[in-house]
């Protein structure tokens, strides 16, 4: 079994990835618990390291590399015919994808010079066409309309239950957001917290791999359905 371990910062996993969710993946399932904590515990640690900071006059690219990293966990890939295929990770990888979105949205409020380095996060260019980093394709309307600034009450969430997920987890990522960042400077210190102090390690599995990383995944974490398990194990005979 080859397994390569990377350790990245969030600047680095969405900057010049697309990462494709296979048809053997559960949906978005994260409902607003989930978002909640993982925002308590980025804020946890940021409030801690801006109360010591946020005084100083060393300008924020420099600064933040003083700020205590944040470890996020793994998240799983495997390559097949050139594409990067998410494991498992599709969550939190789509969860940071909405915070980003709003982040974006609060660099167009505070009139930031970090506006394009946000929206690069979340979106690449590719030819004439821009491409989500996190590619819900089947879902892209939902996420174009919150990228947009669409009223969330009127995006169109009929794709299915990711969509209606992804728009449901970014009202509540805005309040928090809202409530957190009131001034340009701590915005600013965040976003760059985000992106250069959360970290995860990449783990990229041989396809034949994918079942035993379904269920170590079950036995070990979040409890798989049972047919998401049978999938991959299926999945793993065909050549």
């Amino acid at each position: 079994m080859d397994i390569a371990p990377d350790k990245q910062n969030i600047d680095r996993v969405f900057s010049n990835t697309t990462y494709y969710i296979d048809f053997y993946q559960r949906q978005y399932k994260w409902n607003d618990i989930p978002v909640k904590r993982l925002l308590e515990d980025f804020f946890y640690k940021f409030n801690e390291e801006y109360k010591k900071y946020k005084d100083s006059d060393i300008p924020l690219n420099q600064l933040i590399s003083k700020y205590s990293w944040y470890y996020l966990n793994t998240y799983v890939t495997n390559i097949v015919n050139g594409k990067i295929f998410v494991v498992d990770g599709q969550q939190r990888l789509t969860t940071i994808t909405l915070i980003l979105i709003k982040l974006y949205h609060l660099s167009n409020k505070y009139n930031s010079k970090l506006s394009g380095w946000l929206k690069n996060k979340i979106i690449g260019q590719s030819g004439f066409e821009e491409e989500f980093w996190m590619n819900h394709d089947v879902h892209k309307t939902a996420l174009q309309g919150l990228l947009d600034g669409q009223n969330i009450n009127s995006i169109n969430t009929d794709s299915g239950i990711t969509a209606q997920n992804i728009v449901t987890n970014y009202a509540v990522i805005d309040k928090w957001l809202d409530s957190e960042l009131t001034q340009k400077h701590k915005f600013e210190s965040f976003a760059f917290y985000l992106l250069q102090r959360i970290v995860l390690i990449n783990l990229c599995v041989e396809k034949t791999e994918v079942p035993m990383v379904f269920e170590v995944i079950n036995d070990r974490g979040v409890r798989l359905k049972p047919y998401e398990i049978l999938k991959g194990k299926l999945l793993g005979q065909i050549n």
